[in-house]
């Protein structure tokens, strides 16, 4: 009896959260839509747009740090409602603020995001038996991505023409603490919550530091920026969200493969041949549009769809890399490590691109894109050549198919 009540109470708490975390998507997906979208139809420099983006993962890096203690003192169901309120208050904020200080909205966005995220973690890992756990996050992913790609197709799609767009997005917010406040389960103990190292993870698999960084320099302009991208290379509104949501439904395709091989062959191989897609596409894409502009944007949706694909889902391939490195008996520390490498890259990738992009107009994007893909390339293949690919530890290729690794939900 008390046995199927756990049970019970594992499968309400998991649904409560499960739901708030993909109404935080869609809230989250709309606010990250509109923001550079409205900047660039405001003709806010490319810079400001990419200073304000990397102040949402500037705003995620602190929140790695100063968000456990607080989801340690007051449990998980407080800590996700007060997340949940600044990410709706500070929605609210943007109607009333110059673009200029966008930026310190989306800081403190992402500092609650972040909270969430630590939120949404530990809750799934401790209320998931061990043996589900990996169908768990993996069915978790897909419908993430999902709502993802539906609030930027459906609700970003009607609500970009309407002034209460903001409003519509802190309105999820706001819902998303329903199902989280109503459910009796009691959240996971915070103990399970660790602090960031990274000099083990650098020693023993610089591949999978190097793969997370990537990710975050890639995933961040391609989540942030690319609307803006849309914008100054002539689409209009909408055809500019259908690219957005091109990048997402490519990562969504891909995904699973990407896992699949993962467990299969060596995963710096995987790394190596996807980087090179990337920049051998954005390069090709690149010369397609300053030779016929016309004739390129008709390939622009789904060669960008093809770069979400190849790069975005790399970030499992990095983290299954790192525990195969280093053991599964590591699995929380790994957590928060690449956790806070992804973030890192998140702050640069923005930053970076729209730099390019100040200088050198919309086909700064796919410089940055090509530039960065070669050098992880590069520094990939040397890795291959000159370090072959230990033995692995054993019982790390187990009968029981891939597993996601638990910081790949933490990212949205």
């Amino acid at each position: 009896m008390t046995a199927k009540t756990q049970g019970g109470g594992s499968v309400a708490a998991l649904g409560a959260i499960v739901a708030g975390a993909l109404i935080l998507q869609v809230a989250g997906t709309i606010v990250n839509t509109v923001v550079p979208l409205q900047m660039a139809i405001a003709n806010q420099p490319p810079l400001l747009i990419g200073l304000v983006a990397s102040a949402y993962s500037l705003g995620f890096l602190i929140g790695c740090f100063v968000n456990p203690s607080l989801v340690r003192r007051v449990g998980h169901i407080r800590g996700f409602a007060v997340f949940a309120a600044l990410q709706a208050v500070s929605t609210l904020s943007f109607p009333l603020l110059p673009e200029a200080w966008w930026g310190i909205s989306r800081l403190v966005m992402g500092l609650a995001a972040a909270g969430h995220g630590i939120c949404i973690e530990s809750w799934i890992s401790g209320q998931a038996n061990q043996s589900q756990r990996g169908r768990i996050f993996g069915i978790y992913q897909i419908l993430n991505r999902v709502a993802l790609i539906g609030s930027q197709i459906g609700v970003g799609y009607v609500a970009i023409q309407s002034q209460d767009v903001f409003l519509f997005a802190s309105m999820a917010f706001s819902i998303a603490l329903i199902p989280v406040a109503l459910t009796r389960a009691r959240g996971p103990e915070s103990s399970e919550i660790v602090s960031v190292g990274l000099r083990t993870l650098w020693r023993q698999a610089p591949a999978a530091v190097v793969g997370c960084l990537y990710v975050g320099m890639v995933g961040g302009p391609l989540t942030s920026v690319a609307p803006a991208y849309g914008i100054l290379s002539g689409l209009d509104q909408r055809a500019t969200i259908l690219l957005t949501a091109g990048i997402q439904i490519g990562a969504l395709l891909l995904q699973w493969p990407m896992s699949l091989l993962a467990d299969r062959i060596a995963s710096r191989l995987i790394m190596l041949v996807a980087t090179s897609i990337v920049a051998v596409v954005s390069a090709g894409l690149m010369m397609l549009l300053e030779v016929d502009p016309a004739h390129g944007r008709i390939w622009l949706f789904g060669l960008f769809a093809l770069i979400g694909g190849c790069s975005i889902p790399l970030y499992t391939v990095a983290v299954t890399h790192a525990y195969f490195r280093m053991g599964r008996d590591q699995a929380v520390g790994l957590s928060a490590q690449l956790l806070f490498l992804w973030g890192t890259g998140s702050a640069i990738g923005p930053l970076a691109a729209t730099l390019l992009m100040q200088l050198r107009g919309p086909q700064g994007m796919l410089i940055y894109l090509v530039g960065l893909s070669v050098a992880v390339a590069i520094y990939i293949a040397l890795r291959i050549s000159r370090n072959p690919s230990p033995p692995l530890i054993e019982g790390e290729r187990g009968a029981s198919g891939p597993t996601i690794p638990d910081i790949e939900m933490t990212k949205r």
